[in-house]
């Protein structure tokens, strides 16, 4: 007996990970597209003009260019990264690694209009805004069930959760550490020291503080316009919050010394960090990637770069019929889960250590932070293979 089914696969989440696994998909299965639907709560418009920055690593970037990919995204030739009161620095560059970028910053909105079109194209079925209020197996034959808000249902071979929202928020989560941070997100014009870097508008600052990482990222190749990512106790954002641009922009400084002068501060917004982590990708004909599966503390950008990988990799393992049949797609999601374990676990621990080892105030910690940096900066193979590990991930 063959079940009805709406779809083969249905993604919950049209941010760019369920939007790119859905293109790449697409890709893949050609006249098939058409068995594949994603769902999202918000409407396109609402999405579209989020101006929130991400950072992609070049890696990404490649990979997405068969989808589409912003004409302004910003590259990143430079990272500069250094903590506060110590000697310790280290200087990569994207000529070292043979690479047009080491990274690029793009508008959330701008990339989710870019993917969007590019699924439309494919024939994708979009539906938003569109809730998916609840989701059960079917008794009859096992397949999911997903009913939307105003009740419509719809039946699949296999559901793909690709939306987790912030640490902090309702999920499903098998592991939770709560750095006791915040970010404190802004955009700013500024002005550096003459001869300090070149390419002062691709050059992205990382500065370890004592209170949390602080980072630059430029996001336009013609202003010294910057994305700013401020992590840091929530009674320090609290009062960042509050006071004055001027006051703002005087302490801002004071972390970078005075090679760095303020010129223009946008809004302030923040939001709580942490890492929410599920050792289980798999339940049935289900799966979790990017925030559905980890969310990550911003400290090395790596959370969306991560999350695109769990969609790489997804797309490798399943095709129209294995999706259909069971006990193909039973095995399929079992592949899939353990070839994601080592890249992510190498990740997020890597990230954590980055949190907890830069944020503690032991001299002996940070006297081996100053070596370990210096070290770094004097041996280009280390630095060079750290910044693949950042970039390419574990060989997805």
């Amino acid at each position: 007996m063959t079940s009805h089914t709406d779809f083969d696969v249905a993604i919950v989440g049209a941010g760019p990970v369920g939007l790119a696994f859905a293109g790449w998909l697409a890709n893949t299965w050609g006249e098939h597209a058409n068995r594949i639907a994603i769902f999202d709560a918000k409407p396109l418009e609402a999405s579209a003009q989020d101006p929130r920055i991400l950072a992609l690593s070049d890696a990404t970037r490649l990979r997405l260019a068969s989808l589409g990919f912003p004409a302004d995204a910003t590259p990143i030739h430079h990272i500069h990264v250094s903590e506060q009161s110590r000697f310790g620095q280290v200087r990569m560059k994207a000529d070292e690694l043979g690479l047009r970028a080491l990274g690029w910053t793009v508008r959330y909105g701008e990339l989710v209009n870019c993917l969007s079109a590019s699924l439309e194209r494919r024939g994708v079925k979009i539906f938003r805004p569109a809730n998916v209020k609840y989701a059960h197996r079917s008794a009859v034959d096992s397949l999911e069930v997903l009913e939307l808000e105003d009740g419509t249902e719809y039946t699949v071979n296999l559901r793909v959760d690709a939306e987790g929202g912030l640490y902090g928020e309702s999920g499903e989560r098998d592991q939770v550490v709560d750095y006791d941070q915040w970010a404190l997100v802004s955009e700013v014009s500024l002005t550096v020291e003459p001869g300090l870097l070149d390419g002062l508008n691709t050059l992205a600052f990382e500065r370890f503080t004592s209170e949390g990482p602080l980072a630059l990222l430029p996001i336009s190749t013609n202003q010294h316009k910057y994305s700013l990512v401020w992590c840091a106790p929530l009674a320090q954002v609290q009062k960042r919050l509050a006071c004055s641009d001027t006051e703002f922009a005087a302490e801002l400084r004071q972390q970078f010394g005075r090679r760095v002068s303020i010129e223009h501060i946008g809004p302030r917004k923040s939001f709580p960090l942490g890492m929410n982590w599920r050792d289980k990708l798999v339940q049935g004909r289900r799966v979790a990637i990017g925030n559905a599966a980890q969310i990550l503390h911003p400290v090395a950008g790596q959370g969306l770069n991560l999350g695109l990988r769990d969609a790489v990799q997804l797309c490798r393992c399943i095709d129209p019929s294995t999706v259909a049949q069971e006990h193909r797609l039973s095995a399929a999601l079992d592949e899939f889960e353990k070839s994601r374990m080592a890249d992510r676990q190498v990740v997020v621990k890597m990230t954590d250590w980055m949190v907890k080892g830069f944020s503690n105030h032991n001299p002996l910690l940070g006297a081996g932070r100053q070596m370990a940096l210096n070290v770094m900066e004097f041996t280009p193979p280390l630095r060079k293979q750290f910044a693949e590990l950042m970039l390419f991930g574990l060989a997805v």
